[in-house]
């Protein structure tokens, strides 16, 4: 499919509460758009995917709902507060502060520290604590309950065997479920998974999604996912957001957007290329 062959699927609202919402993002670099006019809503408590071929501006996207990148065009919004737009230029920190959690499509943990740490280290964000009342020993309530929650995040996802490991020993798909682990411990209520399922076996895969709804019912998170895994994408998301050559192609349930023509053109090329290729 031609850039040219691409038109922008308007966004519709539901009636539900919106907890993110994007309004004609636009992300440039230099002379590549990288991220066209897209619109977007995420209500409370759904999950709703992303997807596109390599290089359709899925993790830019991602980039600027978490303030690594400031748009170029377009408003960001957070429960209702904008939290981003080319005049507004929020940090990553404070967006992860606003209540939003993200992991990476290349895991990043906290090399040189084990499990545990790794957890407790993400609970900074949330310390009440300061260097006075540390260095006094006034913190040491909040700071039993702080290990209290993360050997229960632990628990949740199953690491509580090797909380002394170092996290980047792990087997890849136990350091995935660590950055979940550590990305729940900043208290989000909307959770970002760029690729999570990017390394695992179908055994794991399905393992994943699963682990994915029950956190989400568990923490009452909304979730907001990147993905290629289709199987994972078709069984667990609410709504599908499809991004080509940057611009939003489709959108839908899984079932409207996995009968899309174009969305199946963009994924496979048209008849025509595929009968020649």
């Amino acid at each position: 499919m031609s850039e040219l062959d691409v038109k922008v699927v308007p966004d519709v609202e539901t009636a539900g509460e919106t907890v993110l919402k994007l309004e004609h993002l636009t992300m440039q670099f230099g002379g590549v758009i990288a991220v066209n006019d897209f619109s977007m809503h995420i209500d409370k408590g759904e999950i709703v995917a992303l997807i596109g071929p390599n290089g359709a501006g899925k993790t830019t996207a991602f980039n600027c709902v978490t303030s690594v990148y400031q748009p170029t065009k377009g408003k960001i919004f957070f429960h209702g507060q904008e939290i981003g737009s080319d005049k507004l230029h929020m940090t990553p920190d404070k967006v992860t502060a606003q209540g939003i959690a993200r992991t990476f499509q290349n895991i990043r943990l906290f090399s040189g520290m084990t499990v545990f740490e790794n957890i407790m280290t993400a609970m900074h964000l949330r310390r009440k604590s300061n260097l006075f009342t540390q260095v006094l020993h006034l913190n040491a309530e909040e700071e039993k309950a702080n290990r209290q929650k993360a050997w229960k995040l632990l628990e949740t996802v199953g690491l509580t065997d090797v909380a002394e490991e170092m996290a980047t020993s792990l087997p890849y798909g136990k350091q995935r479920l660590l950055e979940i682990a550590r990305a729940l411990a900043t208290d989000p209520t909307l959770l970002l998974l760029d690729e999570p399922a990017a390394g695992m076996n179908p055994q794991e895969t399905d393992e994943l999604g699963e682990f994915i709804v029950r956190i989400k019912k568990e923490f009452d998170l909304t979730v907001f996912m990147i993905e290629h895994h289709m199987n994972l994408v078709m069984d667990i998301s609410d709504r599908i957001y499809v991004l080509d050559f940057g611009k939003p192609i489709a959108n839908g349930t899984p079932e409207e957007v996995q009968q899309n023509p174009v969305v199946i053109a963009a994924y496979l090329g048209s008849e025509e290329e595929v009968e020649e290729a």
